[in-house]
């Protein structure tokens, strides 16, 4: 079991006032010549002047001060990781400028190939025990051709080797998608089938080509075929058009098939600057993750009677019963949420997850 995605667990420290019995906030040392002073000025016991001091209320969370001093803890959701296989197209057109806007602004401009370094490292690093990222090429004779031989083998913890990868690979020749996308089929026919799911990213800049190893010959048709195929073995395929170019159909018909289209009326994922790769990135890695109802603390809380637990900021009530609410479970170090609170975190709706110790929550059965 790996996290799949950080929540928030804070754990609320001396929620009330120090169980040293000074209910007026001052020092040991001023309280206790204080206390003399008066002790011997009126001739009182000082015994019975302790026993009259009532510490309860020092012992007992304050609720205005709740939240007033807090520790951070790791909070790890439990869900499996899925697979993603980059399928990357290094067509020498990944050579170009990445221009945007028209016209264009002054030199120096970005290149489209270091761009798409850059996106790929920083998700594959954010995303590290997330997903099992893959990355795959084409061409992989800098012609028509695309072999069955990953670059990155899919694993977790692949930031490294993408690095490794694009340290030592430059973009050169044509854009033969489709055996590309035939290959990635061969590759994950080969791995073991993944429960949590297994995906492609194809990400290209260009037209395919090369049908029938003919750089001048196109190959939409078996562009859309290759992806088909892969969703019928159980692989959707995420489709992203990178750059300016006229390939909104293909594109567009390749999303459908491949059984993760965008709403609206351009169906894959279009990035013409950094910024939006990024967020393309972040949206179809975001969209493979099904988070787990299940949280492992990374510490024990002090008291676990004495904590609140909220999704998005709405707390959520404690359910020994396991009906609807949340619970410590299977263990004292996993919280566990159940009912719609459980579904709103599957659907996604809920990412946030607090834990607050030293403010006690409500309890249903």
């Amino acid at each position: 079991m790996r996290k799949l995605f950080a929540g928030f667990l804070t754990v609320l420290v001396a929620c009330g006032p120090t169980s040293n019995g000074n209910s007026d906030g001052r020092d040991d040392e001023s309280d206790g010549d204080a206390d003399s002073d008066s002790a011997d000025s009126d001739g009182a016991d000082s015994d019975s002047a302790d026993d009259s001091l009532d510490t309860t209320d020092a012992m007992e969370p304050d609720a205005a001060m709740c939240g007033a001093q807090m520790t951070n803890i790791g909070v790890v959701n439990l869900g499996d990781p899925p697979d993603l296989l980059v399928l990357l197209d290094r067509s020498g057109s990944m050579t170009e400028p990445l221009i945007s806007t028209f016209p264009p602004p002054p030199p120096p401009w970005p290149i489209k190939w270091d761009v798409m370094e850059d996106a790929l490292e920083g998700i594959t690093v954010a995303k590290d025990q997330s997903i099992k990222f893959g990355l795959m090429d084409f061409p992989s004779d800098n012609n028509c051709s695309a072999d069955a031989t990953a670059e990155v083998n899919v694993m977790l913890g692949a930031a490294p080797q993408f690095q490794s990868y694009f340290s030592n690979r430059s973009p050169n020749g044509n854009t033969p998608a489709h055996l590309g996308l035939g290959a990635a089929l061969t590759y994950y026919q080969g791995q073991p089938v993944n429960p949590a799911g297994r995906y492609v990213l194809f990400a290209t800049d260009g037209l395919p080509n090369c049908n029938g190893g003919v750089p001048e010959n196109a190959s939409s048709a078996e562009t859309v075929a290759a992806v088909t195929a892969l969703f019928n073995a159980g692989i959707p395929t995420y489709v992203l058009g990178f750059g300016s170019f006229g390939g909104g159909t293909i594109l567009n018909d390749a999303a459908i098939a491949g059984g993760r289209p965008r709403p609206g009326s351009t169906k894959f994922y279009e990035a013409t600057d950094a910024a939006s790769l990024d967020a393309a990135l972040q949206a179809i890695s975001g969209g493979i993750i099904v988070p787990s109802c299940s949280f492992a603390l990374d510490a024990a809380p002090p008291v676990p009677d004495d904590v609140t637990v909220t999704l998005n900021g709405m707390v959520v009530p404690r359910s020994p019963s396991h009906a609807n609410g949340w619970d410590y479970h299977p263990d004292a170090m996993t919280i566990t949420f159940f009912g719609t609170y459980c579904e709103q975190i599957e659907m996604g709706a809920s990412t946030d997850v607090s834990f607050a110790y030293g403010c006690p929550g409500p309890i249903v059965q």
